[in-house]
């Protein structure tokens, strides 16, 4: 009696298997031509869209930031005939506020390549702790510019005067109280808005760093740079030591100024000659390349 038990067991196990199987098996259906199988119906996962909201079309850009993209879309809107790259561009810069408004100040104030604009201010007490008095053969009386932009001046001055163009330092460093005094006059003078267009608020100017200098061809006053045959040479040869023309034509509505040929700024070789093969602003080319 044991035994058929055990037996009687075993078979029902067996048959229990084979009904698991059985169940897993892809489902058949009997036609004339034989057993088909029949479509397998789709489980949820296999039914279920995919959730991942696709990336906006401003990521494609490297300098993309992805708290700014109401801002870009706000931008593209009110510029609906400018690139994508221009928008994300300009609205990283802060050109989709006014000028002077949301002014942050610069943290490292003393690096060669710090961006000083109408956007980022230096403050009252900055002054380089490197700078150099310039002697005269490269400068009017009284200039300094910092050690590293005021040897690679001298290198721009002496490849001038090789190739019979005269290029010396009208304007150098400022100090904030000199660019407060600067730029009171010019409103004084010429109103608000005319001032705004040709001289920088105190806090904002280039020449605060100890990086910029205005040239001039001792000829011409060094506004009227744009016009000489030194300037004819400067515009594709001054990057060679590290310089660019920061206040180019054509530029006033990303950097805020009129078109100043004499205001050089220096930014290290590497840099000055891919912006002057881009032929972009130091504003434009921070925000892409160099900006975290």
């Amino acid at each position: 009696m044991k035994r058929i038990i055990s037996v009687c067991l075993i078979l029902a196990m067996l048959l229990n298997i084979c009904g698991c199987v059985a169940t897993r098996m892809e489902p058949v259906r009997e036609t004339k031509n034989g057993p088909i199988k029949t479509d397998i119906v789709p489980t949820q996962k296999q039914t279920e869209e995919p959730t991942t909201k696709p990336l906006p079309v401003f990521a494609a850009m490297s300098y993309y930031k992805a708290d700014k993209l109401a801002a870009y879309e706000a931008y593209k809107q009110l510029h609906p005939e400018m690139s994508i790259e221009d928008v994300v561009t300009h609205v990283n810069i802060g050109l989709d506020t006014p000028f002077y408004s949301n002014v942050k100040e610069i943290e490292n104030k003393s690096d060669i390549l710090v961006l000083c604009n109408k956007y980022n201010t230096l403050g009252a007490d900055y002054e380089p702790e490197d700078l150099v008095d310039m002697p005269y053969t490269y400068a009017y009386a009284n200039q300094r510019m910092r050690k590293v932009a005021a040897e690679a001046f001298y290198k721009l001055s002496d490849a001038a005067k090789a190739d019979g163009y005269t290029i010396v330092a009208a304007s150098t460093y400022r100090t904030y109280d000199h660019q407060k005094n600067l730029y009171a006059g010019y409103v004084a003078s010429k109103g608000q808005e005319a001032a705004d267009l040709c001289s920088a608020k105190p806090g904002t100017s280039e020449h605060q760093t100890g990086l910029a200098v205005d040239v001039t061809d001792m000829v011409l006053p060094y506004d009227s740079f744009g016009e000489t045959e030194a300037y004819i040479w400067a515009k594709d040869n001054i990057h060679k030591y590290g310089f660019i023309i920061r206040y180019a034509e054509g530029k006033t509505p990303i950097t805020g100024y009129k078109t100043e040929e004499w205001h050089f700024r220096y930014v290290g070789v590497d840099i000055a000659t891919q912006i002057y093969e881009l032929g972009i602003t130091y504003d434009e080319y921070y925000v892409r390349y160099l900006a975290q």
